[in-house]
This record gives structure tokens, C-alpha cells and sequence, in this order.
């Protein structure tokens, strides 16, 4: 009697264990080269003419305590508006070809699970290039804040950034 409730309550277990197991997987097939993936993509040409290759670096410190935890987060990754604001500083409308390289720099100890104990610094170093162009037929965009709106004339838009007048 008691080899059964034992051989019962261990199958309960092993049950919930296993449900636990495949509950916790998830398996994602994502493939972008598929037939079909780009057809609700609105892609336009526009002829342009190069600018200049830009560059632009940034640097990024994480300091961090006692199990990895980040204490402190200095500088900034390389994003798509630093690129774009170095563009348009030349004139520029836009940037392709974007590059993104990110060199460590942390100097790791022999024993990294002492590091993790007792806390370590995180130094990144980005460098991005990318070809900065100018459309040849540039047309402000349908919908952009570059003017006034049809049905608001002789009123100028606002930024946007809040989705309502001011």
C-alpha cells in the first residue's frame, strides 16, 4: 500500500516535472528569406548622389556590483539619430551602407567568477560609418511636418512629439 502511494506520488511529480520542462520551450522559426515576407513592404528608388562616408564613435562604461547587477551607466551605444544628425550637418538627407562595430575594452580578470563576487567595470567603444547621401529629386514626404497642413492653412504644424496642438 505504501509502495503504491509512493509509486503514485512519484509519478505526479515526474509529471509535473516533465509539463514544466516542455511548458518552458517555445520554439520560433523565423525566416525573412520566404516568399511573400516582403509583400506588405512599400519600397521606393529614388536616385541620389553620395556625400561623404561618416563616422562617428561613442563610448559606453557599465559598472557592476556584486552578481552583475549595473550600478552605473556611463556614455551611449551608436545609434541611427547620431548617424542621421552627422548627415544632415553636410547636408545630407539620409545615411546607407551603416556600420556598427563595438570593440571591448574590458580588462577581465584570470577568475571571472571572482569578478562576478566582488563587482567589475564594462568598457565598450563603438564606431560607426555609413555613406551619407542627398536625393536628387527630394520632395518632403506625404504627411511631414515641412509646411502647413491643407485643411489648417496659414497655421504651422508642431513637432509632433506629443501627437497634439500645443
Amino acid at each position: 500500500m505504501k509502495y503504491q502511494r509512493f509509486l503514485t506520488a512519484t509519478g505526479r511529480v515526474a509529471s509535473l516535472v516533465a509539463a514544466a520542462f516542455l511548458a518552458a520551450c517555445a520554439t520560433s522559426n523565423v525566416a525573412s528569406n520566404r516568399t511573400g515576407w516582403s509583400d506588405y513592404a512599400t519600397i521606393t528608388t529614388k536616385d541620389y548622389e553620395p556625400v561623404r562616408i561618416i563616422r562617428v564613435t561613442s563610448e559606453e562604461t557599465k559598472e557592476r556590483s556584486v552578481f552583475g547587477v549595473v550600478t552605473a551607466h556611463r556614455g551611449s551605444q551608436i545609434t541611427y539619430d547620431m548617424l542621421i544628425a552627422k548627415a544632415a550637418a553636410l547636408g545630407a538627407d539620409d545615411v546607407i551602407n551603416v556600420r556598427i562595430d563595438r570593440v571591448d575594452k574590458t580588462v577581465h580578470s584570470t577568475i571571472p567568477f571572482f569578478e562576478w563576487l566582488i563587482g567589475y567595470s564594462e568598457r565598450y567603444s563603438y564606431t560607426g560609418t555609413a555613406l551619407a547621401i542627398r536625393y536628387k529629386d527630394a520632395r518632403p514626404a506625404a504627411g511631414s511636418a515641412a509646411g502647413p497642413a491643407p485643411q489648417d492653412a496659414g497655421e504651422t504644424r508642431a513637432s509632433g512629439i506629443g501627437g497634439g496642438p500645443e
